[in-house]
């Protein structure tokens, strides 16, 4: 074998090796994409429910300032807190549904009369007897 014919054969396998090694690094960057991706979607999902957590902070603090305001004796319509209670349902029900994507677990179940904390299964609040759902 000439000289030639050896250095042919070395620039080959040189090539074959480039060559594999361009298709290995493709391959990662294709997997490293795809892992960035995945994380900048949990990065904007937590964002979103961050905000949703927020408005929801904001929905509560008003409808406790009308139930307040009852109390000291500023009568404000039923219909206006009602309104706001159901504004506050609709964002906790996007906050479950960001949650359950995130793979969060939900909070553990409280009566929606007094807020204490309730067991599976129980049908009524220990508490205050509120009906549960």
């Amino acid at each position: 074998m000439s000289k030639q014919e050896k250095l042919y054969g070395l620039l080959d396998t040189l090539r074959a090796g480039a060559e594999a090694a361009g298709t290995l690094a493709l391959g990662t960057l294709g997997l490293a994409c795809e892992g960035a991706e995945k994380a900048a979607e949990a990065v904007r999902l937590r964002y979103q429910a961050a905000q949703v957590g927020g408005q929801m902070d904001e929905k509560l603090m008003e409808a406790g300032e009308i139930v307040y305001g009852t109390h000291s004796g500023n009568l404000t319509e039923s219909g206006e807190l009602l309104e706001k209670l159901q504004e506050i349902d609709v964002l906790k029900a996007q906050l479950a549904a960001l949650n359950e994507t995130l793979g969060r677990k939900p909070e553990d179940a409280s009566c929606p009369g007094c807020g204490e904390a309730v067991e599976e299964g129980d049908r009524f609040c220990r508490f205050c007897g509120e009906k549960l759902n």
